[in-house]
């Protein structure tokens, strides 16, 4: 497996993930420039930026090779999959760095049910992209995922009620909803598992 790290990392996509991290970092840091940052602005910014990293760590995982060889490799395909969510993670992780840093005196950023959002977002990302690689080649593949993932969100956006996904941090359900995120996380991950095996 170590022999495939170096190949692996020169053929994985960077570009979205280059793009979309950055894009994360900058707004993080120039939003509302020059004056104390809203909790509420780097809240819904932490928010998008974790769905947005999700769709870009799709393209992780899109192997051009699939289309010449009869199978993918479980390794080469687990560790497109564990390349991809550190990088996306890492970066949602700067970008929530630099907004925490920002705030007024006394704000606060709930991070630990944000930052279990954004390893949803980002997992689900990984799985939906690595299920289209089944069905579509390179690019149109990680579309494909990526048009997966926004629709999963938004239906998620449209179910209201006292259990809302995207409950704000004063809203009194928020443990119990992170709970939920927390229980949708490890089947999300089996399912990212079976969907990185042999595709013989």
């Amino acid at each position: 497996m170590i022999q495939l790290i170096r190949p692996i990392v020169r053929a994985i996509d960077w570009i979205p993930l280059a793009v979309t991290g950055t894009l994360a970092v900058v707004m993080a840091s120039v939003i509302e420039a020059g004056s104390t940052l809203s909790v509420g602005t780097a809240f819904t910014l932490l928010r998008m930026m974790g769905v947005m990293l999700g769709a870009a760590a799709g393209f992780a995982v899109i192997d051009e090779m699939t289309a010449s060889t009869d199978a993918t490799p479980v390794p080469r395909q687990w560790l497109r999959c564990g390349f991809g969510g550190l990088t996306a993670g890492l970066l949602w992780g700067m970008a929530c760095a630099i907004a925490a840093t920002r705030l007024p005196q006394g704000g606060q950023l709930r991070v630990a049910g944000m930052a279990v959002e954004a390893a949803v977002c980002i997992a689900i990302g990984l799985l939906t992209a690595s299920i289209a690689g089944r069905m579509h080649q390179g690019k149109a593949a990680a579309l494909a995922g990526m048009g997966s993932l926004l629709v999963i969100v938004s239906v998620s956006l449209v179910l209201r009620g006292p259990y809302w996904p995207w409950l704000y941090p004063d809203e009194e359900n928020w443990e119990i909803v992170h709970y939920g995120w927390l229980a949708v996380l490890l089947p999300v991950l089996v399912a990212l598992n079976w969907a990185s095996r042999d595709l013989r």
